[in-house]
């Protein structure tokens, strides 16, 4: 996740991480405690500056959060954001004993940088300090344009759906399809 928020004016921001020093430091405290024995003084001291380092992190994301929420609600008249379900997104993928999870590890990771970038909380400040005036949409393309889509649906005009994936097709599969003729409902080229 490479940028938090996208404005439409072309403006990127992203939330305070920690510096490359604090993060190395976190990764060495964190090794250290892995070998620090349970109970140890060393375990303790290791596990207290473990969570100042994350509360600083927290810290900063906090603060960039209120920042950006205050610039955008004095800025602009209507804020579109994209509606995402960032509980759903982030809900444990461990599953049952009866259907244990599948890539639980990676699902974690990811889990962990979504919560990282702090949307779930930016959308309800920003909702608190701009009432009535945030709007949610479904595609981050149909934002600056204020068209709701359904997941796989279309807008419901003669167009195609925009979240429609390109359709990778061999040259030699492109000159069949070009040869044979239309029918109806049925598209002779592919679409790109």
């Amino acid at each position: 996740m490479a940028v938090a928020v996208a404005l439409s004016t072309g403006e990127l921001s992203s939330p305070g991480r920690l510096r490359p020093k604090e993060g190395e430091r976190l990764l060495r405290l964190q090794r250290s405690l892995a070998r620090a024995r349970p109970g140890s003084n060393r375990r303790a001291r290791t596990r207290a500056a473990i969570a100042r380092l994350k509360a600083r992190e927290g810290d900063r994301r906090r603060d960039w959060i209120e920042k950006t929420s205050t610039d955008l609600a004095a800025r602009f008249e209507v804020i579109r954001v994209e509606d995402l379900n960032v509980k759903g997104m982030t809900r444990s993928a461990k599953g049952t004993l009866d259907a244990p999870g599948r890539h639980v590890r990676a699902k974690a990771g990811l889990k962990r940088a979504i919560l990282a970038q702090g949307w779930g909380r930016l959308v309800t400040r920003l909702e608190q300090k701009a009432p009535g005036r945030v709007e949610k949409v479904n595609a981050a393309r149909n934002i600056a344009a204020g068209h709701a889509v359904t997941a796989r649906g279309d807008r419901g005009g003669p167009a195609r759906s925009v979240k429609r994936e390109r359709q990778h097709v061999r040259p030699s599969k492109v000159a069949e399809l070009e040869s044979r003729p239309s029918r109806a409902g049925r598209m002779s080229s592919p679409a790109y």
